[in-house]
């Protein structure tokens, strides 16, 4: 679909689509923020410096909050017609400049009309709860609950949450938003070792509502809530229903999709902290 350019200070080219990974302990999340480091303000000063000065400016796929990692992450750009480089060229020369945080996976080429955010089919997330012993080498990629975890408690609760439902249970400040239904694909709950990832696939996801659904499937994980009593959660649409929001480190943007092959073949795997 074509969206239109957005406005550039110069002729562009070519538009680049970049997957990006960054663990995001250290950043404000992807957009820029006042006083805030940022994802996106990193990538575009070492951008705009390859560009001989020009302005470039980043589209991402959606928002990160504080604290939340990704693995592939996306994020466009329109290329000026001078100085051109090339993707493969580009993709290295900016991962040499770039903090060991935050690593380009992919460039590529597509079409100028393409938008990053309103061409997204879908993305995929997955949450890491820490079933054993707390680490210093993974406490910023996990959450350990107080209570022990039962992934099969987990499995069966998260079931509620598929189809499309009116999710205003699951979403921080609920006014700001005009519209809280969204479609849930598949949840899928699988173990490696002490970590349990529970994986949501979606057409889309509103502020904080993965850290919400956590929240409740924490509480189911333990045997607190009943998939009964997260049907009735989900029902209520009222945020006050649910237990309280799960923190942002155990969550990671896995793929955003832009095509339905993609989406159907998505299959979470491993640990997202140690791909």
């Amino acid at each position: 679909m074509d969206h239109g350019l957005e406005h550039t200070s110069y002729e562009p080219a070519r538009r680049y689509l970049l997957e990006i990974a960054y663990d995001g302990t250290a950043y404000r999340g992807w957009q820029i923020q006042p006083h805030s480091p940022s994802v996106q303000e990193v990538l575009q000063r070492i951008l705009t410096k390859m560009y001989a000065g020009l302005p470039i400016h980043l589209i991402g796929s959606s928002r990160t909050d504080a604290g939340v990692h990704a693995q592939n992450f996306a994020a466009s750009f329109l290329e000026p017609v001078r100085p051109s480089i090339p993707a493969e060229k580009l993709l290295k020369a900016v991962n040499r400049q770039l903090p060991c945080d935050i690593k380009i996976h992919t460039v590529r080429e597509v079409p100028l009309g393409f938008h990053a955010r309103y061409d997204t089919l879908g993305k995929a997330y997955t949450y890491v709860l820490n079933m054993g012993e707390e680490s210093p080498f993974c406490c910023r990629y996990t959450w350990k609950p107080i209570h022990a975890m039962n992934p099969e408690l987990i499995r069966a609760a998260a079931q509620v949450l598929v189809g499309t439902h009116d999710f205003s249970s699951f979403v921080v400040e609920r006014s700001m938003i005009d519209e809280a239904v969204r479609t849930i694909y598949r949840i899928e709950v699988h173990t490696v070792g002490k970590f349990c990832c529970v994986t949501f696939i979606g057409n889309g996801f509103l502020y904080k509502m993965i850290r919400c659904f956590m929240g409740t499937l924490e509480a189911a994980g333990h045997g607190k809530l009943s998939p009964d009593a997260v049907k009735r959660i989900l029902e209520a649409k009222d945020r006050s229903a649910a237990p309280e929001t799960a923190p942002p480190n155990g969550l990671f943007l896995m793929k955003v999709f832009y095509s339905p092959e993609e989406l159907a073949n998505f299959t979470p795997a491993g640990l997202p902290f140690a791909y």
